[in-house]
């Protein structure tokens, strides 16, 4: 009999935090015969300002420290870095990165910083296969210039193939729970490991022979999974259990080194001079600034945004990037989309039948860091004496297309069903606080 355990954390989307604790948690003494750690995804998020000025290096950095022996990537590293910064985020890793559905444009190629799978051996000889899958966002991963594969090609293609190479055959995921159980009915998979849901499930969920298991999010949880194989390497028993960061006892350094973290990264982007103010920049300016910088650099006549977008004023004197960052820490992006004239009405309706409760509608997630919605700000559409709908002074006509400048934000949460499914062009290679600082850099006196 050989006892493998396999720790894990998964979306810690840089909550540093937790890190000290998670940190002794996977290097404590091992109580396996083999013991392999493994992160699931959204290590980074760069609303730290560590994460933000080193573009994700420090994390990197971090977790060579916490011996992890396999890593996949999630939406923050594949979506929220530039292609050309996420080809080298890996650079000085000393784990490998296992990601199988993303292949980069042109041409389709495996990007030279992952692998599909790996083979782990473990110290009895088990052979553990690992493959590592993440969500597949086609059109804004297109637009970065890298192609994602669908998961169900994928694992047709590899888990015959592993099942043969190796006694176990594991899944990174960060797909999410919906996605896990449908792929533990469809595939023979001996665990899967979960993310990008913040989903915990404290003693892991068997589905159809697959063991299930994920560690929530932002280091609230980490994950432990024991399994026991027989002399033939076949798989005798499985067990998951998600701990709650409580139970990981601190030391006395801990609150030094996570304030240390924050300071070192404070202290880069300071060091990044953006603009200099000769009055202070309100969070009302900022709204407005938002809303003249989306249709400068779309060349629209429209814009709309919010101002729960903007968390802080802008001082007055020179600005830096963690100034920035602590106003708009958000991983969110301009986007431009195109309605008919009928559907731009009917948004406009949705406008002014939600505004009034979206001013303090609390909102998490889909790369939003701020409390609240906040209120609802809108440039170049208003009303004729007729009460009808005018674009950029003219009257719209139901059948016309029209293009509106605004941000990805208002596509990924559930606020105005028209843009749900409208046609739409986001700029995945700037963050909004970056689009600001550029137009501020033109224009502030």
């Amino acid at each position: 009999m050989e006892a493998i355990q396999l720790r894990h954390t998964n979306d810690l989307h840089s909550h540093f935090e937790a890190w000290p604790r998670i940190r002794r948690f996977l290097l404590a003494e091992k109580t396996a015969d083999t013991t392999f750690n493994f992160d699931i995804g959204d290590a980074i998020d760069r609303f730290h300002p560590l994460t933000d000025a080193t573009l994700g290096k420090a994390n990197v950095d971090l977790m060579n420290a916490a011996h992890y022996d396999a890593v996949t990537i999630g939406n923050n590293e594949g979506l929220g870095m530039a292609h050309a910064d996420l080809n080298h985020l890996y650079d000085q890793a000393n784990y490998p990165v296992i990601l199988a559905n993303l292949k980069e444009l042109p041409g389709e190629n495996q990007p030279a910083w992952v692998e599909p799978y790996k083979i782990l051996t473990t110290n009895n000889q088990t052979k553990v296969a690992i493959i590592g899958l993440t969500a597949p966002y086609q059109m804004t991963y297109r637009s970065l210039d890298w192609q994602p594969l669908p998961v169900e090609d994928v694992l047709d293609d590899l888990v015959p193939k592993l099942r043969k190479e190796a006694d176990l055959v594991i899944l990174l995921s960060h797909l999410g729970l919906p996605t896990d159980r449908d792929l533990a009915e469809k595939y023979d998979l001996d665990v899967i490991i979960g993310a990008h849901t913040h989903h915990v499930l404290p003693d892991g969920e068997m589905d159809h022979g697959t063991l299930l298991a994920a560690a929530g999010r932002y280091g609230d949880h980490t994950g432990q999974i024991d399994l026991v194989v027989d002399d033939q390497h076949h798989v005798v028993s499985k067990q998951a259990r998600a701990i709650p960061l409580g139970e990981l006892a601190t030391e006395p350094g801990d609150l030094a080194e996570i304030q240390a973290l924050h300071d070192r990264g404070a202290e880069l982007e300071e060091e990044k001079k953006i603009v200099h103010f000769n009055q202070e920049q309100t969070v009302s300016d900022q709204g407005q600034a938002c809303l003249a910088a989306l249709k400068e650099t779309t060349g629209l006549p429209v814009a709309f945004c919010s101002s729960g977008l903007f968390l802080q004023d802008l001082p007055e004197g020179t600005d830096t990037a963690e100034d920035f960052l602590e106003s708009m820490p958000h991983a969110i992006h301009p986007m431009v989309t195109t309605l008919t004239g009928a559907e731009l009405m009917a948004l406009t309706a949705e406008f002014q039948e939600r505004r009034t409760d979206l001013v303090n509608q609390k909102m998490k997630g889909s790369g939003f860091r701020g409390k609240v919605f906040g209120h609802l700000l809108i440039d170049g559409l208003d009303r004729d004496d007729d009460g009808q709908l005018r674009y950029a002074g003219r009257v719209v006509e139901p059948e016309k297309a029209y293009q509106i400048a605004t941000l990805d934000h208002y596509r990924w949460i559930n606020f105005f069903q028209v843009l749900d499914e409208a046609p739409a062009k986001i700029n995945q290679k700037i963050f909004l606080r970056e689009l600001l600082a550029q137009y501020y850099q033109k224009h502030a006196q």
